[in-house]
């Protein structure tokens, strides 16, 4: 009779035992699950926050290229033109120092360009075309002092912004052209305040 009454507690207690295991290893599922949930969603934003800042960088050198472009091909139309409009001598040599300058700088640019995967201009900005519909109307002495006046404009903020590609574009190449181009700039910045001091 003893052994009876024996068993069925025993068999309560074992159904009881085996409940609470069953308990903790759904909670111990769930929180598994849970930590793995973290774990991917932490790695989607890290993998977001890699791709935003791999984008910007680009933007940068894209943004850099363009205004490099036009403005090259700027200074290349205007240095034609002041060979012919200028009443200066030193005005018209330094409309074709700008031209040939200019169109070898250009040419660096594409193959800079070309390298970085960048896409360049192959016309000017409409603010570039602006300057040089203004320039063609003008004539001898009103055109060398604009002309020149422009240049020296120009070349300061042509100079900051190489300066800054030069130090910090993520693009090797970009970086490398803007560099190699920033001499140039500052050789023709001084002739222009030499030349516009005259007029």
């Amino acid at each position: 009779m003893k052994t009876k009454l024996f068993t069925p507690a025993l068999v309560i207690i074992a159904a009881g035992f085996f409940s609470a295991c069953s308990d903790n290893k759904t909670n111990s599922t769930s929180s598994t699950s849970t930590d793995t949930l973290s774990q991917v969603e932490q790695t989607k934003m890290s993998d977001t926050m890699s791709t935003t800042n791999t984008m910007a960088p680009s933007a940068v050198s894209e943004d850099f290229v363009a205004k490099a472009a036009s403005g090259g091909m700027m200074e290349v139309e205007l240095g034609r033109i002041a060979q012919k409009n200028a009443a200066s001598k030193d005005v018209k040599d330094f409309g074709k120092m700008m031209e040939t300058d200019h169109s070898k700088a250009n040419a660096a640019l594409k193959s800079a360009a070309a390298t970085a995967g960048r896409m360049v201009p192959d016309s000017m900005s409409a603010e570039h075309r602006m300057h040089v519909q203004e320039m063609q109307a003008k004539t001898g002495a009103e055109f060398d002092k604009a002309y020149m006046s422009m240049m020296v404009d120009d070349h300061n903020k042509d100079i900051a912004e190489f300066e800054t590609a030069a130090a910090g574009d993520k693009d090797a190449a970009i970086k490398d052209f803007a560099g190699k181009t920033l001499p140039t700039l500052k050789k023709h910045l001084d002739k222009a305040k030499m030349v516009n001091s005259k007029l």
